[in-house]
């Protein structure tokens, strides 16, 4: 069976036409260009980033602050008459000058603050959790990527039935011709074996729209350009429908463990919560230039420039707060009684799913056994059937019903083969064993 190629353009990975890529192959270039994957990974990186801001919090702070004013009506204030003999009365003063310019340098850092230290235990913990996403964005992309690899495949197998079908009823209508031209069986048969052929060219030119359609797909979720070449290697043969899967052991799958950096991300918010009952201490430091002029004369070196400078250390005692925190721990509460709830839900869901995919699996490969067996029955009647009619012994109604039925019997064996290969990756899904495709 030959390659299913899509559309014309470059090939994946710079290989030939001619050269086919099986599902290992389409995988690992999915892994590198899948856009979901590469989204999964800017999100991990941005948590990167966020844990740098919130470390940069701890660090010291530096600001640097100016500031210019010019007083077209000074200040004025009202000082007792008594300072100048006359009791009773208020003297207005106007006191500054006209210009003012001062530049000041603060300087801070952190000594002791919870919920800093709360805020860079749950950063960390995020990012784990993202690269736990970005797991589990691949798991999904490899499950997605290999049912679509399965199902282009088992549409280039019936394609080829129909095709070998096409030819059989071209030679068939070559035989016909001459006996028709001898005289030796009516034109209707000959009519027949046209419609039958028409009948089968329409199927062929809709099975291949749906194939190319589904190869456009994969290209999508493997993140190929849709002008790019595809050839994928021929379908999957029953001698590689075995069992194996059944004997992978379990392991944790990715979804229990991103429930699992969830609860433990609650937790620690809830921690970050309580840590704004605990106090905060800082250090400060000040530097501070000022010049107080009736003229603008500040680039003047005569003149003079006051400085200030001081340092402290700043204490704040978090006393009462209407029990604003004391809620958002209650609510943290139900929050990781509500994830305990869906860890449970999840291992049993994935305990049913397990369940559920063996017993499909089996089934399947039963399945495929049947229709492998019809397979084969079907081939057998239809030969004897076309011999039995090239010696005239039977009619042409009973060879179109052996050539259908042989027809269909190896569709049937193809779909059955993707239900096999289906319920495979559903049990590896399962047992979270889903990255032993790409091994």
């Amino acid at each position: 069976m030959s390659g299913l190629l899509l559309a014309g353009g470059q090939n994946l990975n710079a290989q030939s036409p001619d050269s086919a890529l099986n599902l290992q192959a389409v995988l690992q270039y999915g892994l590198a260009n899948s856009l979901s994957i590469r989204q999964a990974a800017n999100d991990l990186q941005k948590t990167e980033y966020q844990i740098k801001e919130i470390r940069s919090s701890g660090l010291p702070q530096l600001s640097a602050e100016g500031q210019f004013q010019h007083f077209v009506n000074r200040p004025t204030q009202l000082l007792p008459g008594e300072i100048i003999g006359q009791p009773g009365t208020q003297i207005p003063v106007q006191f500054g000058t006209n210009y003012n310019v001062s530049g000041t340098i603060k300087a801070s850092q952190l000594l002791y603050n919870q919920e800093l230290i709360s805020g860079l235990r749950i950063a960390e913990s995020s990012r784990e959790l993202y690269r736990l996403l970005k797991i589990k964005t691949e798991e999904d992309a490899v499950y997605q990527i290999s049912v679509a690899y399965y199902q282009c495949l088992q549409l280039e197998a019936q394609l080829s039935v129909l095709d070998s079908n096409l030819q059989m009823l071209d030679k068939m209508s070559e035989l016909l011709k001459l006996r028709v031209e001898n005289s030796m069986v009516t034109k209707t048969d000959l009519n027949r074996i046209r419609v039958q052929r028409a009948n089968l060219l329409n199927q062929r030119n809709q099975l291949e729209t749906g194939m190319q359609q589904q190869g456009n797909y994969l290209k999508l979720l493997i993140g190929m350009p849709i002008q790019d070449t595809l050839t994928l290697k021929e379908f999957v043969s029953d001698s590689t429908a075995h069992l194996t899967s059944l004997e992978q052991a379990s392991a944790k799958v990715v979804d229990l463990k991103i429930l699992e950096k969830q609860m433990l991300i609650e937790q620690q918010s809830r921690q970050a919560i309580q840590a704004g009952y605990y106090p905060t201490l800082a250090l400060f430091g000040q530097q501070a230039w000022q010049a107080q002029r009736n003229e603008f004369d500040f680039f003047q070196g005569n003149q003079p420039w006051f400085q200030q400078t001081l340092w402290g250390l700043s204490l704040q005692v978090p006393i009462f707060d209407g029990g604003t925190k004391h809620y958002k721990v209650q609510q943290s509460k139900i929050a990781s009684y509500t994830l305990d709830l869906k860890y449970l839900n999840a291992q049993r869901q994935l305990d049913m799913a397990q369940e559920n995919a063996k017993k499909q699996l089996i089934n399947s490969m039963e399945a495929v056994q049947v229709q492998k067996e019809n397979k084969q029955l079907a081939k057998e009647v239809y030969d004897q059937t076309q011999s039995l009619y090239k010696e005239q012994v039977t009619g042409l109604t009973e060879l179109l019903q052996s050539e259908q039925a042989y027809r269909e019997a190896q569709t049937y064996y193809y779909k059955e083969m993707l239900n096999y290969k289906v319920a495979e990756l559903d049990l590896l899904k399962a047992q979270g064993q889903l990255n032993t495709i790409i091994h």
